[in-house]
């Protein structure tokens, strides 16, 4: 039971990680091939490449 408590908390940890690389508006991008069709890859105003349209102003909420 104790090993199948610690295995459940790290697959919960590790789920965030694996959820950015759907190449969405809003996630993390090296280049436009990273992310999904009619997005590009872009500077935001937080230092990060992101996911956005690329059209006027792209607004991402994320978490620390």
């Amino acid at each position: 039971m104790f090993r199948r408590r610690w295995l459940l908390i790290l697959v919960v940890a590790l789920m965030p990680l694996s959820s950015c690389t759907s190449g969405g508006e809003c996630d993390r991008c090296d280049s436009d091939d990273d992310c999904n069709s009619g997005f590009v890859c872009a500077n935001f105003g937080d230092g990060s490449r992101r996911c956005g349209s690329g059209e006027g102003t792209t607004t991402c909420r994320t978490f620390r």
